[in-house]
């Protein structure tokens, strides 16, 4: 039996949140498997959900890169440094955060990056995790590790795909703040 019920978007009914002891997380970070990643925004939808973000604003975004031979996408959830509040309300009921309860295919991990026990130490050496150094990208949240990031994901970060590559006047997926 799953602690949170994805279905019903709230805990499971047998559990009570009063005996799950909050997480106390030091230093917390994100793993994302970009092997895994759909790009279905479903991290990014509980997100807002879960906080009542507004509209036009976007802690967590799913980007959809162009790859270089201009036939497929790469898939790149982005942390936004300074709206992800590393969900402290979930963290204090003893869940994970809402994004990576949301995940379909387990791309999103979380952890402390403080706590060598953890498991995301293990799992960002194994999986040779690198993070994002995009220059452009302000507002880049730091302690997330990739798997299997593309070379050319740095320089096109801050920017998602043409929506209609036929159109004369290109509509880019919004830029975010």
């Amino acid at each position: 039996m799953a602690l949170y019920d994805t279905s019903a978007g709230r805990p499971h009914p047998s559990v009570s949140l009063d005996t799950v002891p909050p997480r106390d997380v030091e230093r917390p970070g994100f793993l994302v498997d970009l092997r895994r990643c759909i790009g279905c925004h479903a991290c990014s939808v509980a997100c807002k959900t879960a906080h009542a973000i507004p509209l036009g604003e976007f802690p967590l975004r799913v980007r959809w890169l162009p790859r270089p031979d201009e036939k497929t996408f790469a898939f790149v959830p982005v942390f936004s440094e300074s709206r992800c509040t590393n969900d402290a309300e979930s963290l204090s009921a003893g869940l994970e955060p809402a994004c990576v309860r949301a995940c379909p295919t387990a791309a999103l991990v979380f952890g402390d990056l403080a706590d060598p026990e953890d498991a995301i130490h293990g799992a960002i050496a194994e999986l040779e995790a690198t993070r994002l150094e995009a220059p452009d990208a302000d507002d880049l949240k730091r302690d997330v590790h990739y798997v299997e990031l593309e070379d050319f994901v740095s320089g096109k970060i801050h920017r998602g795909a043409q929506l209609d590559p036929r159109d004369e006047d290109p509509i880019y997926e919004q830029e975010g703040r």
